[in-house]
Formats: structure tokens, sequence, C-alpha cells
């Protein structure tokens, strides 16, 4: 009885740790951590500045996402320099977000999200703010390459890949937003 018992146990545990473990709630991380608290005091430098913005709606899948309807795109300017991108997109597993910071031109960081769709979240998956399934990437950059990176959560791409891509995909983005009109800026008495 006691070894039926035993066995038993054995198999209980062995499947609570196959449940726990399917969450994928662990962060993954690469590179310098130390890197994070430079570029993220770089990038709040940004916030509360009077900054003109950009805007582009598309049907093109400027992002390069297999099975996007369309993108949304905006862009800050602080002076005649573009210093935020923010770019959404639906696929067909969900809303996929990404904001990308650049200082004098250069890309320093960049936040990733995909929140699935209720329908076809993956079991198990991590839960973001709004208690939706989902995933997120912080990459931040250093002379042109990604120095740190950290990801959680099911399908996330890894926190060292894609450097080159996104490289790529802010040059593609600031090209589009390039010659678009200013919104206006409310006015305020």
């Amino acid at each position: 009885m006691r070894i039926r018992v035993l066995v038993l146990f054995s198999l209980l545990l062995i499947l609570a740790q196959w449940s726990w473990g399917t969450t994928d709630s662990q962060e993954r991380t690469f590179g310098d951590r130390t890197v994070e608290a430079e570029i993220q005091a770089q990038t709040r430098e940004f916030y509360g500045k009077d900054t003109a913005r950009v805007y582009l709606l598309t049907s093109k899948s400027a992002l390069g996402l297999d099975g996007s309807c369309g993108t949304e795109v905006e862009g800050s300017l602080v002076g005649s320099n573009l210093v935020r991108v923010v770019a959404f997109a639906c696929t067909a597993g969900g809303k996929y977000a990404a904001e990308f910071y650049l200082r004098d031109g250069k890309l320093i960081f960049v936040y990733e999200s995909l929140a699935y769709f209720a329908e076809n979240a993956p079991a198990g998956a991590w839960q973001n703010f709004k208690h939706a399934a989902s995933w997120e990437r912080r990459l931040y950059f250093r002379d042109g390459v990604i120095a740190y990176g950290s990801s959680l959560g099911k399908g996330a791409p890894e926190p060292g890949a894609d450097g080159r891509k996104m490289q790529d995909l802010i040059t593609r983005l600031a090209g589009l937003l390039a010659n678009r009109p200013q919104v206006p800026t409310p006015q305020h008495p």
C-alpha cells in the first residue's frame, strides 16, 4: 500500500511541476543588466517634453508580420528629431505592439508585446496587466547592438535575438513617417 501511495504521490508531483512549468512566466535575459537603468534614464528624458507627432494608418504590413491586416504608426519628435515610434498591428494570433526609442537617430530601446486573442491563447500563457494572455520583450541597445534583453511569456522571441531586424524595422518606420504632416497640437488657454 505504501508503494502505491508513493507512486501516486510521485505522479501527482510530476504532473504539478509540468503544469506549473507551462505558464512560462519565467523571465529570460541576455547580456549586461546594468545597461537597463542607463537606457531607461535616457528614454525618460523624452517624457514631459513638448513633442510634435506624426501619424500613419496603412493597410500594409509595415511591421513585416504574417497575417497582418494593417499597421498604425505614430512618431514623436523633439525639435526635428524622431525620438519615439509606436506601432500596432492585428495579426492572426492577436494584437502586436512595439515602441522604439531613438537618441540622435540611433535605436536605444525596443519594447514589444503580443496580446493573444482569447480564442487562440496558448494554454497556461503568462497574463499581462490587463489579464490577457500575452508575451513581452525588452531590448536595450548600445552602439547598435543588443547589450541587454529580457523576454517573458509563451511565444516571446529570445531576449538577445533580432537586433539587426529591429534596426531595419525602425529605419523602415521612420521612412514611412518622414513625409507625414504633423498632427495638430490642441491649444490650451
